[in-house]
């Protein structure tokens, strides 16, 4: 029995390793190993989401590489510098035109330089996650902080949520605790009523942990450092320069209000097909009453008559993740 097995079964679970293409180079945490192979099962059905937050400095991006470079060698796909994103426009017509990506969307270098910029960038890809997740693509989303992420990706989309914990004196690089979907469900609803971040105690209570191997730094092995700070610098450098589309923001929120207004047994028929939750939909509903959508939405209803047949995808479950 090897580290990674011993390590596993310690904690009571049964390893069953997924079969690499070719061999990881680099040490990795039994839990993480454990938590990677079971998210890279599910890729034959859907996407995966990984949610990166932490300090300025803490590690972020050289975690995403250390990350999407294990999906690379367990998978074979592609691992290029070309599929690390600043601009969400750039990452979004490639995403909904090809398959099978490993993604990295750096959002932590720029999204404290243009609120707006930020929040356009969001738009975009919980528009991806609503229509393209059977794309099958691996994302890695770097950001300042997990509640800077729109409510609707963070709370429905992501599957593991890791923090780059520099520690108390700060001298931690490389570490990071790793909460669940049970435990990121936790956080948002401690960070609702309490405006906390309590990483370590809802990775504790729900399934997470904190890593005992830290990630060591990999990003000269791995890619072109200049090429890289060219990339970022060409993105911040763009910022503010793209003309606004705002007839485009209006139609798609009132495609989400129309959507919500369906009558509750369809919406529960909808939610799966778009990866989010019945939940999101009552919200969206509740805006569209407020706007007064009930008569118009009600006529698509009338209209569409008997043939209202939806098919029932699987619903994601919590355990697959766990």
């Amino acid at each position: 029995m090897d580290y990674l097995e011993k390590g596993v079964s310690l904690i009571g679970m049964k390893y069953n390793p997924a079969k690499p293409i070719k061999e990881f180079p680099y040490k990795i945490d039994p839990m993480l190993k454990y938590k990677l192979d079971l998210l890279i099962k599910t890729l034959d059905t859907r996407d995966v989401w990984i949610l990166l937050d932490g300090d300025e400095g803490s590690g972020k991006t050289n975690m995403a590489v250390y990350l999407l470079y294990y999906f690379h060698c367990v998978t074979g796909r592609e691992f290029t510098l070309d599929r690390f994103y600043f601009d969400s426009d750039d990452m979004f017509n490639w995403v909904k035109d090809n398959e099978n990506g490993l993604i990295c969307w750096d959002e932590a270098c720029l999204g404290g330089l243009s609120s707006e910029w930020a929040t356009k960038s969001q738009i975009n890809l919980l528009k991806f996650a609503m229509t393209g997740r059977k794309k099958h693509h691996v994302f890695i989303l770097n950001v300042p902080r997990f509640n800077k992420l729109k409510e609707d990706l963070r709370k429905d989309r992501i599957h593991a949520l890791i923090h780059m914990d520099l520690g108390k004196r700060g001298d931690k690089y490389g570490h990071y605790i790793y909460l669940t979907r049970k435990g990121i469900k936790a956080l948002n609803r401690i960070w609702e009523k309490k405006k906390l971040r309590p990483y370590a105690s809802c990775a504790k209570k729900f399934g997470g942990f904190y890593s005992n191997v830290d990630v060591p730094f990999v990003i000269p092995q791995l890619m072109n450092e200049n090429d890289y700070e060219k990339k970022k610098d060409k993105a911040i450098s763009s910022i503010g320069q793209k003309k606004e589309n705002p007839k485009r923001d209006d139609e798609y929120e009132q495609l989400k209000l129309k959507i919500g207004m369906f009558p509750a047994d369809i919406r529960t028929k909808i939610a799966p097909m778009l990866g989010i939750s019945d939940r999101t939909l009552r919200n969206w509903a509740k805006l569209g009453r407020r706007v007064g959508l009930e008569a118009e939405n009600g006529a698509i209803i009338k209209q569409m008559g008997t043939k209202v047949d939806l098919v029932q995808t699987p619903e994601e479950s919590d355990e697959e993740y766990e």
